[in-house]
């Protein structure tokens, strides 16, 4: 899960660091940026989601098979 924030962190860092290099009205910058924290937020909370439930499917199809 680190691994996957930091991936994320990175992308997203990128975007705001190219939205203050290009964008140089506060007007237009403030809500790209919002925009870019929400996706940030947004796309760490479908990775969150995404490995819940795959550890779920795992975890009970590995008790299926008779696991212990």
């Amino acid at each position: 899960m680190f691994y996957t924030d930091m991936a994320i962190d990175a992308v997203q860092n990128a975007k705001k660091t190219w939205l203050n290099s290009v964008v140089s009205n506060d007007e237009i910058k403030t809500p790209l940026t919002k925009f870019v924290d929400a996706q940030t937020a947004y796309t760490k909370q479908v990775v969150d989601s995404s490995t819940e439930v795959m550890n779920t499917f795992a975890k009970n199809f590995f008790n299926a098979m008779g696991g212990k």
